[in-house]
């Protein structure tokens, strides 16, 4: 009875990443206040703030400064993640805070990595939401990869699409290297990173043809491994209705290059204060409970927690 017990609470938890590939698009303010809707619908959740180096996400708790953070779980060897569990003062939500010394694991090693990694897995939450860091680097896929659900936040800018687009295609290759063992397809991998290569890989359907001349076996592992990646995307800051609709377009792009089914969570409209609660230290949703774009995060929660993404236009 106890194994069943255990088993049903593993299944019910969700791992939910959520990254951009650039700074300033509101990766944190996204996961803080995702994670206080989910916990209005009755949920149990834990967000993590793997910004490590540039960790903010307790300021948008209201939480001057949290008293543990993963720099102690790590550089202390404490035993267990839950060590360093922190209440926010809103019921159901507690805090994995980050590490604010960019000279300590904004960089981890292997090992660091492998033990943050297995200890979220352990703990008990229904959804446990992962605000990482900014950037292109393979500590930060693997972070990404650990989810059950990935979430591509970006605002209504080429630079944030330009930097997404490359996140995502980062994503695919670092995951591909990983499995296989034919250094012929590890090297027109590592040839694929660049994006002017020489041989025009742009896209992992373009990198899936040339494999599939060196190894069809790792062609059809590669394959198999995109068919089961879906990611979700949240457009934030949107101005106007064409601004929230750009997901569906973004949508489209991902099933004709990426060849994946990107699901589109919604939108969150673009409202000063934001910046202004952000400023302030306070959660937005202690501030604002009844503004648009609490109810557009509302909106998202739904989503999340159901399993859902929207499939048409917005009326």
């Amino acid at each position: 009875m106890e194994t069943e017990k255990k088993d049903t609470e593993k299944k019910e938890k969700h791992i939910w990443a959520i990254a951009g590939g650039k700074g300033g698009i509101g990766k944190s303010f996204v996961t803080a206040n995702l994670g206080i809707a989910l916990c209005e619908r009755g949920k149990k959740v834990v967000v993590v703030d793997l910004d490590l180096g540039g960790a903010n996400l307790h300021t948008l708790l209201g939480i001057t400064r949290p008293p543990l953070s993963l720099d102690d779980f790590i550089r202390k060897g404490m035993r267990s993640i839950k060590g360093i569990l922190a209440e926010t003062g809103i019921p159901n939500l507690q805090l994995i805070a980050g590490v604010q010394d960019m000279l300590t694991l904004s960089n981890p090693k292997p090992r660091d990595k492998q033990k943050i990694i297995h200890h979220i897995a352990s703990l008990n939450a229904d959804h446990i939401i992962l605000d990482l860091g900014t950037g292109i680097s393979p500590h930060i896929f693997d972070f990404f990869l650990i989810s059950d659900t990935g979430i591509f936040l970006i605002t209504p800018e080429r630079t944030s699409l330009e930097n997404a687009y490359q996140f995502m295609r980062g994503v695919f290759f670092h995951r591909w290297m990983t499995l296989t063992t034919n250094k012929k397809v590890k090297k027109l991998i590592e040839t694929a990173m660049d994006v002017n290569n020489a041989a025009g890989i742009r896209t992992p359907v373009d990198l899936l043809a040339h494999v599939e001349n060196l190894d069809k076996e790792a062609k059809k592992i590669f394959a198999d491994e995109a068919n089961g990646f879906k990611p979700r995307l949240i457009i934030n800051q949107a101005r106007n209705r064409k601004e929230a609709e750009l997901g569906f377009a973004i949508r489209s792009v991902c099933r004709k290059y990426f060849g994946i089914d990107l699901g589109f969570l919604g939108h969150i409209l673009y409202d000063y204060n934001v910046y202004s609660s952000v400023q302030r230290g306070r959660a937005f949703f202690s501030d604002y409970p009844s503004s648009d774009v609490a109810a557009c995060i509302r909106d998202i929660a739904a989503h999340v927690s159901d399993g859902r993404s929207l499939e048409w236009s917005l009326s």
